[in-house]
Parts: structure tokens; C-alpha cells; sequence
């Protein structure tokens, strides 16, 4: 089957991060010819053909002798200045066909051990010591995003680093096998140091208790992604443009769109069913009439349960809950806020209704604490009357005798 190539918006640029004009400039409409279009068509079998050049790189420019693994030549190759337009969402997540590709190269960065090290036992290192600002420079010389984005991508290439970790390691570790035996299987696109530093930590103590403890948090996982490449923001912007009034879809929308199955499939996920037959029975639950796309009670929080610390059901990677449900204060967190419809959607009435009371009540409290301290103020005073009084009287009666 022969997919269709699509055009990208490319430009000529130097600066640092996209303004937003980008998209609808002059610079911009002129310079989309710098790539020919077969050159950047969305096509798996392009974008992911081998590229020895490119993998056989680290990440200070020295040449490895090694094989490359897929990797994206027509987005390495570009011609110098010469960058990939993308849009992000609110939430600072890519969009578009620009926003797939930008995706897709950042795995390929996460499997280059110049700049994602494979004997780093935690991401975070990785980014440790002007790490991450390398990444992103490496990122910023094919790709021009908004500022926002930047957490995004090394939390991609964060994400992606890790599967190339578990990839490799199931492939080619086994347990039952000395080191030495290990070594050998080291793959020709991963650098041999890296690789027996990995082993090594495989074959560790630790090693072995983080492996147990994550095989436990997998099969404690309900849901899966099943929309492929394609992020929960593209198919959401994807699904907002197809609306006649280009409403941002709710995420309920959203995951059933990502999740459909074959009929045969359907009993083997119970969610979907009783997602569909909540959507259908309380439809105000999966409506997002006022920009209002997720929130705590919703279809798909009710369906799938609470979310793991700094996850948000079906919003994708880099959102958290007090972003996307808004940070509740510690005075309003023992309330039982509804509706008077029973609708979790129409809340926000409510919530302001609890917030007005509340206002009403510290306004009470405030005028009360006032009312005490004069009437504390003023017995001080009496106090200081009464003692320069006796004070007196004492001058009084010494001076006398």
C-alpha cells in the first residue's frame, strides 16, 4: 500500500523557539520549498530506513564503528537553517503531521548513546550536567516549536530512552548467562562500554529489584496505548478539526477513538463497553461545551478509576491533574461539591456558590476578631488610665507626708 506523501511546513530560521507566526508567514510559505516533498513524506518505510551515518555518531560529532539502527535520514540530512515548523496545544504537546515526525526523530536521539547514555541508571542523570540543554540544541537545529514543548520532548525521549533500555534487554540479556557470555551479545548500534555497564547493572542486586518491582507496576496496568505512533494530542486535534464548530473533543471521546477493536476484541475490553454505555446514558459526562475537556468524575475518570500520582488519564505524556483539573484549595478539599442535577460537568457553579459562602464566613470571622481586639484595646486602656491614676495618688501622698 502506497501512502500518501504530505507537505511540511519548513523554514529557514535562526532563532531559538517559534513565535506563532511562523505558520502564516511569507518566510514560511517561501521556504517549504527547500525540501522536495518525497524527501519528508510521511511515510514509515522513508522515515524509518537505516542510516548508518547517523547512528554511528555520539553526541560530540566522534564517529563510532557501528552499524546504525531506523533512524530518520531525511530529517538529519536538511540542509543547514533549514527546520520543521510545529504547533503545539495549550498543554504544550505537538500537534499536526510536524508534531509526528518531531516524535518520531526524538526516538531516534534516545537511541544515540552521545546523548542518552545506556549506562545511566535514571533519566534523570541522563539530564543531569547540561545533559538536557544538549538535547535540546540537538532538537532545535531540525525543529522550531514554541518554548513550552521543551518539557514535552525530554520527557518523549525520556520515555523512549527507557523502552530502548527494556528492548535491548529483551532481546539479548538473559539471567541464566555469566557476564562475559554477555558482553558478546553487545548489538552492533550500542557502544560496547555502555553495554557492559548495562550488564553489569542487569546482573546486580539492584538491578534485579527494580526489575521484580516493575513487573509488578506492568501487570498492575489497566489500559494500554493502542493508537500507534499517534499521540493522544494529534488524534485530539485531528478529531476537533473533523467538528463542524472545531470544539476540543473530550477525552473520553478521545480514548474511545484510540481504543476501538474488532468485534471479536470487544469482550476482551469491558471498559470500552461500559465506557460507551456511560456516554450514552449521561452524555453531560463526555462534553466539553465549556473548554472543559477532563475533570474528576467525568465518563472516563469514572470508568477507569483514579489515575497513578502525575498521570491524567488520556491526556498523553507532560499533563498532570493540577493542570488539566485545576489545583483545589485545602479549605475547599472536604467538601462534597454537586450539582443540583447530579452532573460532575456543571460543577464550576457550584464551586463558586461553596467559595462565595466561604468568603461570607471569613468576612463574619474577620468583623468578629476586629469587634475583640477593640474591645481588648480598650480594657488596655482603662488598665493604663487605672495605673497612671494610682500613680498619681502615690506622687500625691508622698509629697503630702
Amino acid at each position: 500500500m502506497v501512502r500518501k506523501s504530505k507537505r511540511l511546513n519548513v523554514v529557514q530560521s535562526r532563532a531559538q523557539y517559534a513565535n506563532g507566526d511562523f505558520a502564516n508567514s511569507e518566510q514560511s510559505r517561501s521556504s517549504r520549498e527547500l525540501l522536495e516533498t518525497h524527501e519528508l513524506e510521511d511515510n514509515e518505510d522513508h522515515l524509518t530506513e537505516r542510516d548508518d551515518n547517523l547512528d554511528n555518531m555520539t553526541g560530540d560529532g566522534k564517529a563510532v564503528d557501528k552499524r546504525g539502527a531506523h533512524s530518520l535520514p531525511a530529517v538529519w540530512n536538511m540542509p543547514d537553517g533549514a527546520r520543521i515548523v510545529v504547533k503545539c496545544n495549550n498543554l504544550g504537546q505537538p500537534i499536526g503531521d510536524e508534531g509526528g515526525v518531531l516524535g518520531k526523530f526524538l526516538g531516534t536521539i534516545a537511541r544515540l548513546g552521545g546523548y542518552c547514555p545506556l549506562d545511566k541508571k535514571d533519566w534523570r542523570n541522563v539530564k543531569k550536567d547540561g545533559g538536557a540543554d544538549t538535547i535540546l540544541q540537538c532538537v532545535q537545529t531540525k525543529f522550531l516549536y514554541p518554548a513550552k514543548c521543551d518539557k514535552w520532548i525530554l520527557k518523549t525521549i525520556g520515555r523512549d530512552w527507557r523502552k530502548f533500555k527494556a528492548g535491548l534487554k529483551k532481546e539479548f540479556f538473559n539471567a541464566k548467562k555469566r557476564r562475559k557470555a554477555l558482553y558478546k551479545l553487545c548489538p552492533e548500534y550500542v557502544d560496547n562500554d555502555q553495554w557492559h555497564e548495562l550488564v553489569n547493572y542487569w546482573k546486580s542486586k539492584e538491578g534485579r529489584a527494580v526489575s521484580e518491582k516493575n513487573k509488578i507496576s506492568r501487570a498492575s496496568v489497566k489500559t494500554s496505548h493502542t493508537a500507534g505512533t499517534k499521540s493522544y494530542a494529534r488524534w485530539a486535534e485531528d478529531l476537533r478539526q473533523e467538528d463542524p464548530e472545531k470544539k476540543q473533543p473530550h477525552r473520553a471521546k478521545v480514548y474511545l477513538a484510540t481504543h476501538r477493536k474488532k468485534d471479536e476484541e470487544r469482550n476482551k475490553h469491558a471498559d470500552l463497553a461500559d465506557l460507551e454505555k456511560l456516554i450514552h446514558n449521561e452524555p453531560e459526562l463526555a462534553q466539553s461545551d465549556h473548554g472543559k475537556v477532563a475533570w474528576k468524575g467525568d465518563a472516563l475518570h469514572t470508568i477507569l478509576g483514579e489515575e497513578k500520582p502525575g498521570q491524567v488519564h488520556g491526556m498523553g505524556l507532560l499533563p498532570v491533574p493540577n493542570q488539566v483539573y485545576g489545583r483545589l484549595p485545602r479549605y475547599l478539599k472536604n467538601i462534597n461539591m454537586t450539582t443540583t442535577n447530579g452532573s460532575s460537568h456543571a460543577g464550576e457553579s457550584d464551586v463558586m456558590e461553596e467559595i462565595a459562602k466561604l468568603k461570607r464566613r471569613i468576612e463574619e470571622q474577620d468583623q468578629r476578631i476586629e469587634e475583640q481586639d477593640q474591645i481588648i484595646e480598650g480594657f488596655r486602656n482603662q488598665d493604663e488610665v487605672c495605673g497612671l491614676i494610682k500613680i498619681a495618688m502615690l506622687i500625691l501622698f508622698l509629697t503630702l507626708t
